[in-house]
């Protein structure tokens, strides 16, 4: 299978295929680490709730975190396609 053929097969994949094709693959280059970033992610994903369960960080809800992140960029920026 050459890579060119897995391109054609991969742009017809639907964005949450790709999604899980790209952790796929990250993760089979480096298994050790990706334990890791795991770790430190569960890790840093409780502090941040228990940073908002104390009040200290706010909540945002899913329609208002890309609209506020696309309105904070500079207008001449590329603009992500979320």
């Amino acid at each position: 299978m050459s890579l060119a053929s897995i391109q054609k097969e991969i742009v017809q994949l639907n964005p949450k295929e790709r999604a899980v094709l790209i952790d796929l693959l990250w993760e089979s280059l480096d298994e050790a680490g990706a334990a890791e970033r795991e770790s430190k992610w569960a890790s840093e994903s409780e502090d941040r709730i228990d940073a908002f369960e104390r009040g200290e960080l706010p909540a945002v809800d899913g329609p208002a975190a890309p609209r506020d992140l696309r309105s904070s960029l500079p207008t001449d920026s590329p603009r992500p396609r979320w």
